[in-house]
């Protein structure tokens, strides 16, 4: 009985279920098959979004807390996916037509928008914004157009073999070793060597797969009309109101493109909204608005922006920001980023991202059928970023900057140097003096107090996330083929590696010093000094054929005696080669210069970009005359010999060449007469071997081996010496603080949003493990004499504080490349000993010879693609066909630099007595470079300042801005009081906010 009650139950409970999903069931076919359109129409009219809210990026200040970059609030436009892919009354997507409308109108208004759709139209041609890249990369590096990826590279490397900062030893390692190698000396490929593809062509093809389109050369053209049959559905969910493929012009069809692939792009989050207009008028915001019925998904909105107040101000300390490198996408990804987030890319914004960055927040909103928020649901507030304090003065920064550009203009074009501590007329020495760089620390605690690299940029440009051609083109080198060309973008107080010439001498003072040296000890200056065939001589000598007289260290400093350091750098009187009893040699000179910090970076690089200058070795000459022999034998034997070719015996060929390269190392260095036997036994052409035994005798053999002249050149700061303002700043830091090694840092601290965390920035600073350091007080000694007894007190006597400086001019060797070295070498053909025509038709057949290499090389490289089981088929058939078709790489005759070295090349086959040299004659000669060196107070250092300008020619020139950086520093300044900031509210309201700071705060060691 009480089993059939229970089975009762179960059966009622069991229907009343099946009564309720029948009723549910009935329910849900009632509303989305009869009510559809109803319940449809409800939906749309009132959506439920959560729209991102950006987080401003935490300020950038200076030491007083002076805004340098802030975030400042702009309209702009944006768009949502699922806003503008509304349908009509027919279920037609709305997205195509909407698009349209919207960069119409934006166009119609001249307002800039985000145009990433990487395919464009050039009269009636279509082309990939890839590619483009790809060839403008090229064409800077000076590579040829038609060089693979991995081709590429290893030119990049040869390049820079033949520079001898790399070696043949290190062509040999593995890519990814090499590629690190490029990277520590300032080259960054941009090529993936794993897979041996420039990034741009990985992001090609990751972008054409986005589309389904997977044939490996497709045109742009033929790319371009799939992606508009993508957005050109009829039927399906997906089936539009505006076909692109049907009546409408490419032209319109690329606006709506521009919309949908920006939408696209965002993956995941791309629902959210995405900004493609910024800093709009308000005209556009009342059009929009009046619109809103006609672009649903389109909407305005407040967002913060970078802002630079100060323009081109401290621009390569704090860096700028820009779009996320596709290098590095998913490793911001996967810290929460989106796609559409600019990041920093240099300098403080760079470093310092993952504190300036803020936390977005959201808000939880009801909009209409048109995207208009009609109830406000839930809010998060965003949090942004910490703020950074620089150790940078705002206000010193500004005289830095203006007394460097202004001296520089006076260098070049002459005039009046105006200054409150007294004028200086005349100028225009050094016409080639265009840019400059000047540093200011603390030598006490190495902070950076300012800090100018001329020409600078404006960081504001980069703002937007990217930049036009032509803004990023005025931001490069006007001429590519010189060195010194002034390239906005690179800082050259801290990237910029110049020989520092007589300002090194203190650190050759320090080592004798230290070596036995009494700084009384004196010389009776000849003036100029012969060493075998060679002159040495003091600047004086070479201006006017007077001496110093009689000299010991304190006046060699304050007059600048080379002849006087040529003699304590080698240790013996150079009149008699008598020992001086002090154990000093170039041993001894260079460790003094590592003691120094001058085969270090500074500690700036951890904060923003810098290079490092490095202490030369003895053994390193060696090597690195051995390299660039090597590289000259390449290039001009590779038909010298009577039974061989360099490409048709390539081993034969290298062993020969590395034999030559070796009697550089011999003791006993052979002379002309012994390389010409020499290479006529190797079978060298005998009509060729007396002229590449000049070239391999008098150009490399003499000077492969550190020698006296060696020593010399090393002990005034010219031949290998070559260091960074920062480095300088440091060294000379450490003479002043008595001899301290700080680490240098541009930043003060970090307070978070809340004002709760404060990270303050400390410097280390070591003790120098000097022998007696009481011995830098000479050095001091020698520098004050020179501010207060040399030409410098017409510069430094005006102020009412003491100095101690050191100057120095040091030559660069070499001419100044011209912006068409072809034509160069075509104008003077006739002064090489060629005929033009022989030596153009010479350089075809080079230039056809390096093609069939590079032919022959991709011909192998795709055999060996194929050997691989893995290789995608389709890969694998677009190999075999460009195997089939024959394999022809052709070289870029429109490079200007590679065609000019073909044609160079071709001249010394013809005639190998037509050296580098010879060639180069008729092209200017480069300027020295002129360098200031100081501190102050003399007596009790504060701040030390360094001035450098390439091509300055005289170091009178670097002294104006260092004086004009003292007297700012020491509160001189006339109108110093009444220096103001465009933010004085915003400064104060800081300073009162940071009185509630919670100071448990944490120290960054």
């Amino acid at each position: 009985m009480d089993e059939k009650k229970v089975n009762d139950r179960f059966i009622i409970i069991r229907n009343m279920l099946l009564v309720v999903f029948a009723v549910i069931l009935v329910k849900i076919l009632y509303m989305t098959v009869f009510k559809y359109e109803h319940y449809t129409e409800l939906a749309e009219n009132k959506t439920y979004k959560e729209l991102p809210i950006k987080a401003p990026r935490g300020d950038i200040k200076d030491k007083n807390g002076k805004i340098l970059a802030t975030t400042k609030n702009q309209f702009t436009v944006q768009v949502s996916a699922d806003g503008i892919s509304k349908t009509d009354s027919d279920k037609n997507s709305m997205a195509n037509e909407i698009s349209l409308k919207l960069i119409n109108l934006l166009e119609k208004n001249k307002e800039e928008y985000k145009d990433e759709f990487p395919i464009y139209i050039e009269n009636g041609k279509y082309y990939y914004t890839y590619d483009k890249d790809i060839a403008e990369y090229k064409e800077s590096e000076g590579i040829p157009q038609n060089l693979n990826a991995k081709q590429s590279f290893y030119y990049i490397v040869d390049k820079l073999i033949d520079e001898g900062v790399l070696s043949q030893e290190d062509k040999r390692l593995e890519a990814s070793k090499l590629q690190a190698k490029l990277n520590k000396n300032g080259e960054y490929p941009p090529i993936l060597v794993s897979k041996w593809v420039f990034t741009q062509e990985k992001n090609k093809t990751d972008w054409l797969a986005s589309y389904k389109i997977n044939e490996k050369d497709i045109s742009a053209k033929d790319a371009f009309d799939k992606i508009k049959d993508y957005y050109s559905a009829k039927t399906g969910k997906t089936k539009t109101s505006m076909p692109l493929n049907e009546g409408m012009s490419d032209a319109d069809a690329r606006k709506v493109l521009v919309v949908r692939d920006l939408l696209k792009s965002q993956g995941y989050s791309r629902y959210n909204p995405v900004t493609i207009a910024q800093d709009i008028s308000e005209s556009t915001i009342s059009q929009i608005e009046e619109n809103l019925m006609e672009l649903p998904g389109v909407s305005i909105a407040n967002e913060p922006v970078r802002y630079y107040p100060n323009g081109t101000l401290a621009g390569h300390v704090l860096g700028h920001i820009g779009k996320i490198p596709s290098t590095k996408e998913s490793e911001y990804l996967e810290k929460g980023y989106l796609k559409s987030d600019l990041v920093g890319l240099a300098g403080i914004e760079k470093n310092y991202e993952s504190q300036l960055r803020g936390t977005d927040g959201y808000k939880k909103v009801q909009v209409d059928a048109v995207g208009k928020i009609t109830k406000e649901i839930e809010v998060s507030e965003p949090k942004s970023g910490d703020t950074v304090y620089l150790s940078i003065d705002k206000d010193l920064q500004e005289v830095a900057e203006d007394s460097l550009k202004r001296v520089i203009d006076y260098a070049r074009t002459g005039g009046t140097f105006k200054s409150q501590y007294g004028d200086k007329s005349g100028g225009g020495t050094a016409p080639n003096a265009k840019s400059g760089a000047l540093i200011a620390i603390d030598v006490n605690t190495g902070d950076v107090l300012a800090s100018v690299s001329y020409p600078s940029y404006d960081p504001n440009l980069f703002t937007k996330g990217s930049i036009s051609y032509s803004e990023y083109a005025d931001l490069e080198p006007e001429n590519k083929n010189d060195s010194l060309s002034p390239s906005k973008l690179l800082n050259l107080a801290t990237q910029g590696v110049f020989q520092p010439g007589s300002t090194f001498k203190m650190i050759t003072g320090m080592a004798a010093l230290e070596n036995g040296l009494d700084p009384n000890y004196a010389i009776n200056d000849p003036g100029m000094i012969k060493y075998g065939e060679r002159k040495f001589a003091d600047y004086i000598w070479h201006k006017s054929k007077r001496n110093h007289g009689i000299t010991n260290l304190y006046k060699a400093i304050q007059e600048s005696c080379n002849i006087y350091f040529y003699t304590i750098g080698t240790g013996k009187y150079l009149g008699t080669g008598s020992d001086l009893g002090i154990n000093m040699g170039p041993d001894k000179i260079l460790e003094y210069a590592k003691l120094f910090g001058l085969d270090d970076y500074t500690g700036l690089i951890d904060e923003i970009e810098e290079n490092k200058g490095t202490v030369p070795t003895t053994e390193q000459k060696l090597k690195s005359t051995q390299t660039l022999l090597k590289s000259y034998l390449e290039k001009s034997m590779g038909e010298a010999f009577t039974d061989i070719t360099k490409e048709k015996n390539p081993k034969e060929f290298e062993s020969r060449i590395d034999e030559i390269v070796g009697w550089a190392a011999e003791e006993n260095t052979p002379g002309r007469v012994e390389v010409i036997n020499r290479l006529i036994k190797l079978k060298v052409k005998e009509d060729l071997a007396e002229g590449f035994a000049d070239n391999i005798v008098f150009n490399y053999l003499k000077f492969a081996k550190w020698g006296t002249a060696d020593t010399f050149n090393l002990s005034i700061g010219q031949g290998e010496n070559a260091y960074t303002p920062a480095q300088m700043a440091r060294y000379v830091a450490a003479i002043a603080n008595g001899g301290n090694l700080v680490e240098l840092s541009v930043v003060k601290k970090t307070i978070s949003s809340d004002y709760q965390t404060v990270v303050e920035d400390t410097n280390k600073s070591e003790k120098i493990d000097f022998k007696n350091s009481d011995n830098l007080k000479e050095l001091v000694q020698g520098m004050k004499q020179m501010a207060t007894l040399s030409s410098a007190k017409s510069v430094f006597g005006t102020l009412p504080v003491s100095v101690a400086a050191k100057t120095g001019t040091a030559e660069k060797s070499g001419k100044i490349p011209t912006k068409d070295e072809y034509q160069y070498l075509i104008d003077h053909m006739g002064t090489y000993g060629v005929s033009k025509d022989e030596a153009v038709a010479l350089s075809e057949e080079l230039i056809k010879e390096r093609e069939e290499e590079l032919s022959k090389e991709r011909e192998n490289e795709i055999k060996e693609q194929l050997k691989d089981k893995k290789l995608d088929e389709k890969e694998r058939k677009s190999l075999e066909g460009e195997l089939a078709e024959g394999v022809s790489v052709k070289l870029d005759y429109d490079n200007d630099k590679l065609m000019a070295s073909y044609l160079r090349k071709a001249i010394q086959q013809l005639n190998p007595k037509a050296t580098d040299t010879i060639i180069d004659q008729f092209k200017s000669d480069y300027d020295a470079f002129a360098w200031t060196v100081a501190f102050a107070p003399a007596d009790d250092p504060e701040i030390a300042v360094v001035a450098m300008i390439p091509q300055g020619n005289e170091s009178s020139y670097a002294l104006l801005p260092v004086r004009e950086v003292i007297g700012a520093y020491m509160g001189l300044n006339k109108d110093a009081e009444k220096t103001t900031d465009k933010n004085t509210d915003e400064d104060e309201k800081t300073t009162n906010e940071e009185k509630n700071i919670n100071f448990g705060s944490q120290i960054k060691n």
